[in-house]
């Protein structure tokens, strides 16, 4: 029969080892994609929770805010419903939690507070 050198038994070894473990451990496109969005959702609505804390956000922009996360989220259940988020579905949804960004960053900007006490208690 014929022997392997121990050095050439140990690199076979190596890289079967290694293309046996890449595939178990690669996520898939719509993997990575609900990941990114699930990691925005989770920022923006900490984003808001913040906002409302200290007081630059109001009740009702909150509100509003809060009703445009569970849109998006409803966008996402839609594109994820068949199993898998295409590119477009992706970047509807990114384009979606783009316009929340923007609208959580104008509510905490535009210089309305939490109730006519709120500036005597931040002092």
């Amino acid at each position: 029969m014929y022997a392997l050198k121990p050095v050439y038994a140990v690199m076979i070894a190596l890289v079967a080892g290694g293309a046996l473990a890449v595939p178990a451990s690669a996520k898939s496109a719509t993997q990575i994609r609900q990941e990114a969005i699930d990691k925005r959702e989770a920022a923006q609505a900490a984003e808001i929770v913040s906002g409302r804390n200290n007081g630059s956000i109001t009740w009702w922009e909150r509100a509003r805010l809060v009703r445009e996360q569970r849109r998006i989220a409803k966008l996402e259940a839609e594109a994820l419903a068949d199993g898998r988020i295409t590119k477009g579905e992706y970047l509807s949804v990114k384009a979606a939690q783009n316009d929340a960004r923007e609208h959580i960053k104008a509510e905490e900007h535009n210089r309305s507070v939490r109730g006519w006490w709120w500036r005597t208690f931040s002092r």
